[in-house]
Order: C-alpha cells, then structure tokens, then sequence
C-alpha cells in the first residue's frame, strides 16, 4: 500500500498502509501544578457570528429548521441543547455548532450542512465522506501468482483467490490489463518508452525493467483468467470453511478472506465505486478519479513500479481535488433514512488496507 503525501509525492517501493503506522507522537510532558489565577481558561465560550444582511424571515427559518432537526435527532438519537432563550439567528447556529460536534464524535468524517430547496424550505443534511488519506489502492497480483507455484501454499493461495475474485466481480475494482483501466495505460506507455530507450543506449537497468514488464503481462494474463472464473466465488465460503491456519501468515489469510466474504453476503450488489461520483466539483479539471487510485496492478516493488509511480506522482501533481466516496442525506421525511450510508466503504478500504499489506509482505 503506497501513501501519497501531502505534497503528492509518492515513494518508491513498499511501504505499511497509512492506516497501519506506529503512533510517532512524542509522550506527554506532565507540568507542576499552576495557580488558580489561570482559571478561566477552563471555561468553553459559545461561537461568535457576524449578523448578515439577508437573513431568512426567522418564522419560516425557525420552523424548518427546528422540523428536521426533529427527525435528525430521532435518527442518531441524541439531544442538543436548549436555545429557547436565545435570540435568531443565534439560536440556529447554537444548535449547529452543537450537532457538528456531536456528529465529529462518531470518528467518521460527516458534516452537517443546512440547505435551502426550490421550494424555499430549509433542511438539515448531512454530507457523509470516506477520506481515503491520500492512499494509493493499488493490490499487487505476482506476489499470489509466486504463491500459486507454492504446492505446500496452494490451500493458501486459493483461498486469496477467492478474495480476488469477489473484489474484481463484484466490488468492481479494475484490473491492470483489462485496455480501459487506468494503470493497463500506463503499462503502454512504459513500455513504449523502453522500446524506444534500448533503441537508442543499452542498459542493464533497462533490461530489467523490460523483464519485470514481460513478467507483469505475462502473470497479469494468467491470474487474470483464474480471477475471472467465477468458480473461485462459488467455493469461497467451503474454502473458509475448511482452512487449518497453522502459521501467523495464515491466519492473517483466514482474516482477510472472512472480511470479503462478510462483506459479498452482507452487500451482494456494492461496488467500490457506486458513491464516488456523487461529490459535485468547481471544475471538471485537476481531479483525481476514483479508478485512478483503485485497481489491481501487477507488484509494489522493483524498478518498473518505481518509475510507473514517478509517472502517476507526477500526474497527480497537478490535481487539486480527488473524488472519494460522498453521499448526502437530507432530514425531510423519517422514511428511507439510515445512519449505514458508507457503511460498506468503511469496511471494504479496511480490507483492502489488510490485504494490501498482507501481499506486499510476502515479497
């Protein structure tokens, strides 16, 4: 699992997954105690506004606004705090201040917006976000390919094929040599670019990476077609069934392969990509499609993929926004209301993290 930076750099070769880091933050230092002449720094104070010239009639807004608040409250199922002697607007934004901290609290990225629709009634909704950290979801295939020649692994290896399978079928992750993917692309243009280089001067490194890409085509074209048979999703569950994990690696194997298999019962129909094109950006320029950081790809590791992740970084370079899974939920009637929008998110880019770092591991 490769992290991009925040100034979009990507390093070369393997790296643990953002997610898996070691806490580097220094221990806390204790301090003496202090005099109570500091004491008003315990006090919390209530937000400030500046008073806008075209507020909303305060009935209409009041009214609405204290409607969906209702069936907000209902859905989370908790209270917010009395505002009935505080004076409009201040008493909305009150209360705004005190759901968004109280949303912030669920450790997932939602916000709480207040809208208007066409009909000039005010709502509450909130936007529903995974942040994938700049990460790169790029799940390595010849590491399972070497697994595969294993005999005394093959049980091992069959099973992560079934996992395999579910994420290309049905989580819909693109594969590296499928011709519309984002990576297949990128794999021609390193190979044009080696054709022409060893045209031109001889060299070891060269040599190498041509070999890397031979392997990358040729293994991608194998596991390909085991991933593709179906088959591999119809023995997932007897598979689990009938694993013996004996090694730590294994176990961890058994780990993964139950979460993709939790997740093709739970949500038989999801895709990786089904709530990634819901957030509406400024620009249809500069942005870092979801399939873009999403896909199979033929390995992490070695002098092909260090030069393929110098061409991404230096594409992603030039992007400011990057699509990731959004959903809006709007608080105007208690049907159809759910608190799981990106439920299935959640738990697919935690296995796919597992996963990702269990391969490149084994290299």
């Amino acid at each position: 699992m490769q992290t991009i930076q925040a100034v979009r750099k990507i390093h070369s070769g393997r790296r643990e997954a953002s997610r898996c880091a070691g806490n580097k933050k220094q221990p806390e230092k204790f301090r003496t105690a202090r005099p109570f002449a500091d004491g008003f720094l315990r006090h919390s104070f209530l937000p400030l506004f500046e008073k806008g010239e075209n507020l909303p009639r305060k009935f209409q807004m009041e009214n609405d606004f204290f409607n969906s608040l209702v069936i907000l409250k209902r859905l989370y199922d908790f209270e917010t705090i009395d505002v009935t002697d505080k004076s409009y607007p201040y008493n909305i934004l009150l209360v705004y201040t005190d759901i968004q901290k109280k949303l912030s609290q669920s450790g997932k990225d939602i916000e709480l917006k207040i809208m208007q629709d066409d009909d000039g009634i005010v709502k509450l909704a909130t936007q529903h976000c995974y942040n994938t950290s700049n990460t790169l979801y790029y799940i390595p295939v010849l590491p399972l390919y070497r697994l595969l020649q294993n005999r005394k692994q093959k049980q091992t290896a069959e099973l992560l094929l079934s996992v395999f399978a579910y994420l290309y079928h049905i989580a819909g992750i693109p594969y590296y040599r499928e011709n519309n993917s984002y990576l297949f692309y990128n794999y021609e243009c390193m190979e044009e670019w080696l054709i022409d280089e060893l045209e031109d001067e001889e060299s070891e490194a060269g040599n190498s990476m041509i070999s890397e890409l031979n392997s990358a085509f040729y293994c991608g074209d194998v596991m390909h077609r085991k991933i593709y048979n179906a088959y591999h999703l119809n023995v997932f569950e007897k598979r689990i069934r009938s694993y013996k994990p004996n090694t730590d690696f294994e176990k961890d194997c058994l780990s993964v392969a139950k979460q993709a298999l939790a997740l093709m019962l739970e949500y038989p129909a999801c895709s990786v990509f089904q709530n990634t094109s819901n957030r509406v950006f400024e620009s249809e320029q500069g942005i870092i499609r979801a399939e873009q950081y999403i896909s199979f790809i033929a390995d992490t590791d070695g002098l092909l993929y260090e030069n393929i992740a110098r061409v991404i970084n230096d594409e992603f370079n030039e992007c400011s926004q990057i699509e990731e899974p959004t959903l809006l939920q709007v608080y105007d009637a208690p049907n159809g209301l759910t608190r799981k929008l990106l439920d299935f998110e959640y738990r697919l880019f935690a296995l796919l993290n597992d996963l990702c770092t269990l391969l490149n591991n084994m290299t």
